[in-house]
């Protein structure tokens, strides 16, 4: 992954578990519409996610290791997040 990727990537990842708590945060509050607002762009984002790691495999980059990179992005995310 070129070094834009990985910024975008990590961008992506921190969105998808905002969102995500965002779900939480609106179930908490009896909003459902919002709740299932935010799980769709949560959706969306882990489309884009997928997208990007078919594309890296289209470019000829092994996918496995695309998507390597992007466990550890999500895991560096999850430790930012939980820190």
């Amino acid at each position: 992954m070129t070094p834009i990727q990985i910024k975008i990537a990590r961008q992506r990842e921190h969105r998808i578990l905002a969102e995500g708590l965002a779900i939480e945060i609106a179930m908490d509050l009896g909003d459902r519409e919002e709740a299932d607002r935010h799980r769709r762009e949560m959706e969306a984002l882990i489309s884009a996610r997928e997208a990007a790691l078919q594309l890296e495999e289209e470019e000829g980059a092994s996918y496995f290791s695309a998507a390597g990179d992007i466990a550890a992005i999500q895991a560096d995310a999850r430790r930012a997040v939980s820190a």
